[in-house]
């Protein structure tokens, strides 16, 4: 925190942000529950490590999945509350009265669309872990998560 004060945040978080955080939430618990219940239908071993061609290299206990989808859904549900409360984050630039509500709004924005970059990771990993190919999805959520992080710093350094 580069001379940070506390600032009040008194933007108005946009609509689209809003509705991508919800169903985010929504989509996350919609899936833990739907993993929670294929649990009994789960082999023995599931896949919990795959190579950059997609397909598994390495296997785990079926209840790994509760340690997979349970890191998954509280990274996702952490990003989601820490974007209600971009004050809390860490800028590398001072943050003054004058540059804090576009500075908290971009962090909210980059932090919302982490967390929908995660939740598109956690479905790859569930098809997955179902016997699926969810490489795809896992490799868009990891890239999303990337660009996600890339332009919402560059806006939140950009709004200083």
């Amino acid at each position: 925190m580069v001379g940070q004060q506390s600032y009040a945040t008194t933007f108005e978080t946009g609509t689209v942000t809003r509705w991508i955080r919800r169903v985010t939430l929504i989509a996350t618990a919609v899936l833990s529950a739907i993993l929670l219940a294929s649990y009994p239908l789960l082999p023995d071993l599931i896949p919990t490590h795959f190579n950059l061609a997609g397909e598994a290299d390495g296997y785990g206990p079926s209840w790994t999945v509760f340690v997979i989808g349970g890191l998954l859904c509280a990274l996702i549900c952490a990003t989601a509350w820490l974007s209600t409360r971009p004050q809390v984050l860490n800028f590398p630039v001072v943050v003054t009265q004058e540059n804090s509500q576009l500075i908290f709004r971009e962090s909210e924005r980059m932090m919302v669309w982490v967390s929908a970059s995660l939740l598109i990771a956690y479905v790859g990993t569930a098809i997955s872990i179902w016997g699926g190919f969810g490489a795809p999805a896992f490799i868009a959520g990891i890239l999303g998560l990337v660009l996600a992080t890339i332009v919402g710093v560059k806006r939140t350094l950009s709004a200083a």
